[in-house]
């Protein structure tokens, strides 16, 4: 009775080591969905850092308020107070600076490169803006996968597996990667990774549809929520048929999150495969699904893809992977200040020295087509 007394404190005490061992790691993304981070701290993001030639826009901290357990520090009176260079905040300026990604884009959907400051010129609401920032050059690229994964049609879920899969060929070393499926509601499969095969095994647990509603205006919305706070050459890599079922949120209210964001999204259909082979053509929801695909990507500054043949993804996506890497990054504060809450019109025009538009030829003399993808505005801070 003595010695089986004994092991029993023991027994307990492994019992909670093992607990507070489980408890020490904590999912990263899924941690910032469930619990709000605390506004006198910012958490270390294991996710992808801004690059050093991006413009980026630093949210304003505030200072935490001091423990009530820990005495104020006073300053000698003949000593002047120490100032910690990390909670020196930027300029009040800098709130209202507009960052805009901008590509410009053959016909056929290459990018062009070798532009200047001085080739861009930036209308807010029709009027002329003064760009401040500019940075070029090629860099990682951040994207997350929104995949359509409901159990309503086995063809689509075979597409959106192969389109899926077919992405992981231009994912680069120092790219960022996160995957998120959807149905009835949004699921993380994977956070933010530069590792390949850990993408490749988030697309591995795709084989068992769940629920055959398929919310997609949601599932958007919970990744542009998320998206918020990534910085650099950033996107949404949607592989969806457009069909929203069962959403909470109408399409007028996600096109204008959407709007909102600054985050582009390059749809990529899984309808226009079937479409095309199906005897009844295009119907109206294939078209309407098509609409919508189209105009979130033209408002978010993204570009839509419906592929009919499969040997059309390795083009589309190298030609996405292309676009997120060599963006011309323009930062502008408007010279409307004013906090109304509003929907301001963006409009770029890529011009010569006299202020003409630019006229490009490629090798062999031959003027080329070219027009300029950025996101169509934003809606300024409301006092």
């Amino acid at each position: 009775m003595n010695k089986k007394k004994k092991f029993l404190p023991i027994t307990i005490m492994a019992g909670v080591v093992g607990v507070l061992l489980l408890a020490s790691f904590p999912p990263r993304w899924f941690a910032q969905s469930q619990e709000p981070s605390s506004s006198g701290q910012q958490q270390q993001s294991p996710g992808p850092q801004p690059d050093v030639d991006e413009t980026v826009l630093v949210p304003k901290k505030s200072q935490p308020s001091p423990s009530p357990s820990q005495p104020s520090t006073v300053q000698p009176e003949n000593k002047p107070e120490k100032i910690n260079p990390n909670q020196i905040y930027s300029l009040s300026t800098t709130t209202n600076l507009v960052n805009v990604d901008v590509m410009v884009v053959d016909n056929n959907g290459n990018p062009l490169q070798n532009l200047d400051k001085k080739n861009f010129q930036l209308f807010d609401d029709g009027v002329q803006q003064s760009v401040t920032n500019f940075g070029t050059g090629e860099a990682p690229m951040t994207v997350c996968m929104l995949i359509e994964f409901a159990n309503r049609n086995w063809q689509f879920l075979y597409l959106a597996l192969r389109y899926s899969y077919d992405f992981l060929n231009v994912i680069h070393p120092k790219d960022w990667v996160a995957v998120v499926s959807f149905d009835l509601k949004p699921q993380i499969l994977t956070d933010f990774t530069q590792d390949r095969m850990e993408v490749r095994s988030a697309l591995d647990q795709l084989r068992m549809p769940g629920f055959m509603e398929s919310n997609f205006y949601d599932a958007l919305s919970f990744v542009l929520d998320r998206m918020q706070e990534v910085h650099g050459r950033k996107a949404v890599l949607a592989v969806v048929t457009g069909i929203d079922t069962f959403s909470k949120l109408t399409y007028d209210q996600i096109l204008k999150k959407v709007k909102a964001s600054d985050t582009p999204i390059y749809p990529v259909s899984i309808v226009e495969f079937l479409a095309v082979r199906s005897p009844r053509g295009d119907n109206i929801t294939t078209l309407q699904a098509e609409n919508c695909l189209k105009t979130m990507a033209q408002y978010s500054g993204g570009q839509a893809y419906f592929p009919r043949f499969e040997q059309e993804l390795p083009a589309d996506y190298q030609q996405i992977a292309e676009q997120l890497r060599r963006q011309y990054s323009l930062g502008f504060v408007p010279t409307n200040a004013t906090h109304d809450g509003r929907y301001h019109k963006l409009k770029v025009d890529v011009v010569d020295d006299q202020g003409n538009p630019l006229t490009i030829f490629n090798e062999k003399g031959k003027k080329i087509k070219y027009h300029v993808v950025a996101r169509d505005g934003y809606y300024a801070p409301k006092s």
